[in-house]
């Protein structure tokens, strides 16, 4: 748990919290509640569900001269889980830090985690709850921090995806109108996608057009809501790539990272419309970004506005995809009808590359 302040705060007698009288403090107002997180295995097998703990920064920003209290540890004794099994829920740390961690969740298992409230500190006597940031990601195996680097390797051959929440900075006790005050959710396909998970958010104050998200394999994340599609950092716009993972020399892309169209000059369209130039891997291979056409990649809520529940599902690992030969295509509209057939049982995401001009092309055919 770590609470900051800047130098001209002042320090109470109780030591762990800072405080400036000049400031408004964020506080839970009467009657409301702080906002709970569920995480779900709606699989039929057990996964492990891997959390990496969001870490406050080193200093506030101008503006904010207390930052309150935040869950930045597994030891922090507000972070509080229980189990629908009734288990006790213990998240094994990586070793060495305190951070990063693992759970076994059964099938059909559901842990919650219950905020704890304190007390601010403050003359009206008010109560505060610690704010946390979870990073959530999901592995049938426990290795989750084996050479999980957000890289495509022998064990992660498509990087993971991240579901990710922030609560309850609106009521941690941060002093400042620029402190972190809003509940936040989104799912993260920007290193690339391991598995396919939900996010919904209950409660008031969340937009109602992100408020449920699902992420979809490789190929097929743009403009779903909620969630921030491969190589996407920025979500839409001209510079939605802009500080992009992979691929980097040292950073390989995911096996089923979207290609761009075939041919000496390709370019990359939105599903909107939009076009863009194409990411270019350091062999020569080309891709197209997950880009949206809108910013609605972010699910934020009204600022100070808490309670309810974020609800987190692991529904299955991604399906395997591969390229099946499906004759000569020409332009997406042709693959709209081409791609279906060639995929037969199996689901197109979205994907088609010439690899012999005029002769041959392959539609990207997924199992599950």
């Amino acid at each position: 748990m770590t609470r900051i302040c800047s130098a001209t705060a002042v320090a109470f007698a109780t030591g762990f919290f800072c405080s400036s009288v000049a400031l408004a403090q964020n506080v839970l107002p009467p009657g409301q509640s702080a906002t709970g997180v569920t995480i779900t295995n709606s699989s039929s097998a057990p996964v492990y569900a891997n959390l990496v703990l969001g870490q406050p920064p080193a200093s506030p920003p101008a503006g904010c001269t207390n930052l309150g209290i935040q869950i930045d540890s597994l030891t922090d004794t507000n972070l509080v889980f229980t189990s629908s099994t009734g288990q006790k829920v213990v998240f094994t740390p990586v070793p060495g830090v305190t951070d990063k961690g693992s759970y076994q969740l059964a099938a059909g298992e559901t842990i919650t985690y219950v905020p704890q409230t304190f007390d601010c500190g403050n003359s009206n006597q008010s109560t505060c709850s610690p704010a946390v940031t979870f990073n959530f990601f999901f592995t049938p195996q426990n290795v989750g921090f084996s050479n999980n680097n957000g890289c495509s390797n022998s064990v992660f051959p498509n990087a993971t995806n991240l579901a990710e929440a922030s609560i309850n900075f609106g009521i941690n006790g941060a002093v400042g109108s620029t402190c972190a005050n809003a509940d936040d959710t989104d799912i993260s396909a920007v290193n690339g996608v391991n598995a396919i998970l939900q996010v919904n958010t209950v409660g008031t104050g969340w937009p109602s057009a992100t408020s449920s998200a699902q992420n979809g394999v490789l190929g097929q994340n743009a403009n779903k809501p909620g969630v921030f599609g491969w190589a996407a950092t920025n979500c839409s716009g001209s510079n939605a790539n802009a500080g992009f993972p992979n691929p980097t020399a040292s950073c390989a892309a995911p096996v089923n990272a979207p290609r761009a169209p075939s041919g000496p000059n390709p370019i990359c369209t939105t599903p909107g419309g939009t076009t863009y130039q194409p990411i270019v891997g350091p062999d020569g291979t080309k891709y197209c970004d997950e880009r949206s056409d809108a910013g609605t990649c972010n699910n934020q809520r009204t600022a100070l506005v808490t309670g309810g529940n974020v609800q987190i599902s692991y529904l299955s690992q991604a399906p395997v995809c591969t390229d099946v030969d499906a004759g000569p295509i020409f332009d997406n509209h042709q693959a709209q009808t081409v791609c279906p057939s060639a995929c037969g049982s199996q689901q197109w995401n979205g994907q088609w590359t010439t690899t012999q001009p005029g002769t041959m092309s392959v539609c990207g055919c997924c199992s599950g």
